[in-house]
């Protein structure tokens, strides 16, 4: 009987060894595949957060796109406005001198007909009064308004004919291209997407339509300008692009002058 429970025991004891093998061997496993899972959770969440960052990045990119889109889209009407403004100043200028020379004629005609009615009154006084009468008091009066209306008349035309010779004289100086050498100025702002400059210089200064200007940025000599549009004190010109030095480009702040016709900026190029 003792040896029937020995072996009944050593039966026992071997079933719960094997039992216990297994369990282990599948506790190994489910740690294994738990470890496995971690580290593909792990990686995805890394994953995930840096979508997350280059998503945030790309947002905030766009805003700032955006932002610059709307900022230069009030610069371009701004500046629209500007040479719309500028046309019409041109237009102002020509017409001033059709108006001047309109009202100069007037009055040279006015002076003609006065003149002649004067004329017409004197000839008439002499013819019918006595030799020995002195004039009438008003043939006296009426050459006396001769001759203050003469004299207004003179006047108001030297002072239109001066104003005239000034506005043929501006007027002059933008066909001509007429500036002065080494006028100076700044330049205001850029846009390089319709490709020109706002520049702190404008007709006080004698700035003219067509006129190119050199760029510089210290001693350093970026390229050049050619102007389009003249305002009383600004003016807008066109980057000459062939002009620009290789890799720079043009900034606010840089500078301008006018150095006569015929200066080319690209044969200063190699220039430091």
């Amino acid at each position: 009987m003792q040896k029937i429970l020995i072996i009944v025991a050593a039966v026992l004891s071997l079933g719960a060894a094997a039992l216990g093998f297994l369990n282990h061997g599948k506790l190994v496993y489910a740690k294994n595949d738990a470890d496995s899972n971690k580290q593909q959770l792990d990686k995805a969440n890394k994953s995930l957060t840096t979508a997350l960052a280059d998503a945030k990045a790309k947002t905030e990119k766009l805003a700032l796109v955006n932002t610059d889109q709307e900022k230069l889209a009030a610069e371009n009407a701004d500046l629209k406005a500007q040479v719309a403004k500028s046309s019409s100043g041109v237009a102002d200028i020509q017409k001033q001198l059709s108006d001047r020379d309109a009202t100069i004629a007037q009055q040279k005609t006015d002076m003609a007909a006065k003149d002649s009615h004067i004329a017409d009154l004197e000839a008439k006084a002499n013819s019918t009064a006595k030799p020995v009468a002195a004039p009438s008091d008003d043939l006296k009066k009426q050459l006396e308004e001769k001759d203050i209306l003469t004299t207004s008349l003179q006047a108001k035309l030297k002072d239109q004919e001066s104003q005239l010779a000034a506005l043929k004289q501006r007027e002059a100086q933008r066909r001509t291209k007429s500036m002065q050498n080494g006028l100076e100025g700044r330049i205001l702002a850029v846009n390089p997407s319709w490709n020109f400059v706002v520049l702190s210089l404008g007709d006080r200064n004698g700035v003219v339509n067509n006129a190119e200007m050199l760029i510089k940025r210290g001693s350093q000599l970026i390229g050049k300008v050619r102007i389009t549009s003249v305002e009383p004190s600004t003016s807008i010109a066109d980057i000459v692009v062939n002009s620009l030095r290789s890799g720079l480009s043009v900034q606010p702040g840089d500078t301008v002058i006018y150095a006569g016709p015929g200066e080319d900026a690209t044969e200063n190029k190699g220039q430091p």
